[in-house]
């Protein structure tokens, strides 16, 4: 069965809530890194917002990132049109988030389930 990945890397160079993903399959979020590159600690916040319901639901809420340091994002199921968002508390922002999603992950399972493999 083949996956489709693709990759994103994204300075945040400010300090607000910024999308890094924005869907547009259904595709999960499977590896990613959140970088402090600054010379001071920062906190960051990580949000999925569910574009269905017009509503965000964060990951992490103003988690301590210490300098050079680096945060592993969770994996994370988005539907279409549903955005990965990042915020930094520095008005620089000073990280880098490097990802990787796997695309038309659900597509494929149930294609591959139908055909009666497990």
């Amino acid at each position: 069965m083949a996956n489709n990945f693709d990759n994103k890397d994204l300075t945040i160079s400010n300090n607000s809530l910024t999308d890094v993903y924005t869907a547009s399959s259904k595709s999960m979020i499977i590896a990613g890194t959140i970088c402090n590159k600054g010379t001071s600690s920062l906190l960051i916040s990580i949000k999925r917002y569910d574009a269905s319901g017009g509503a965000g639901f964060f990951k992490a809420f103003e988690h301590p990132l210490p300098v050079g340091s680096s945060y592993e994002l969770p994996k994370i199921v988005l539907n279409t049109s549903d955005k990965l968002q990042v915020q930094s508390s520095s008005s620089s922002g000073l990280i880098d988030i490097s990802g990787a999603r796997l695309l038309q992950m659900f597509k494929l399972w149930w294609r591959y389930r139908a055909k009666g493999k497990r």
